[in-house]
């Protein structure tokens, strides 16, 4: 099939015209919508990533204050497992005088009488003691049971001397031991204060 164009030669190009400028316009408006529909995309893309990056902020601000706290958490944890070692190595030098004392109660025998003791845990010997007793038999057996303490070491007689007592208490031995203490890690829990 042949198409004929019979129109007059104006008309034609007054045609062709209004068609390139439908077309003109079809292409402008579509160019139009097509930028509306990606401004309105790129907004609602701009607020999504605003909202996530500003809920990713607030995360690693958390995060942070966390992390700090968690430093200062874990420095607390390290100061107190020092001052916790640092404890348990006073406690193994440290002297618990109510149970040495005691110790030294229950290994002296009836007839001793102490006259002075003196002691010191920072120079050896740490105790110097001074008595009396009527037999020097009892000094030996009070030698013995302090070398037999846990809380006692290196006992040493170091020198006695007869004085002549009255007529009711008789003659008495005047007697001087030295002796250390030992370390308590291991005894001071199975004595009772």
């Amino acid at each position: 099939m042949i198409n004929i164009n019979l129109l007059p030669p104006e008309l034609k190009l007054r045609r062709i015209k209004a068609k390139h400028t439908a077309s003109l316009i079809s292409v402008c408006l579509v160019i139009v919508f097509v930028t509306v529909i990606l401004g309105v995309i790129a907004r609602s893309a701009k607020e999504t990533i605003e909202a996530h990056l500003g809920s990713t902020q607030d995360s690693v601000k958390e995060s942070n204050n966390l992390s700090g706290e968690n430093k200062t958490l874990v420095d607390n944890v390290l100061l107190i497992n020092d001052r916790a070692q640092a404890t348990k190595e006073v406690n193994k030098t440290r002297a618990i005088w109510s149970q040495v004392l005691q110790e030294l109660s229950n290994d002296t025998p009836a007839s001793v009488q102490f006259e002075t003791v003196t002691a010191n845990s920072e120079q050896s010997p740490n105790f110097t003691l001074s008595g009396n007793t009527n037999s020097e038999v009892e000094i030996i057996k009070f030698k013995e049971k302090l070398e037999a303490s846990g809380f006692f070491k290196n006992v040493t007689f170091k020198n006695s001397s007869l004085n002549a007592g009255t007529e009711i208490s008789g003659q008495t031995i005047k007697f001087t031991l030295e002796f250390d203490l030992a370390k308590f890690a291991s005894v001071s829990t199975g004595v009772n204060q």
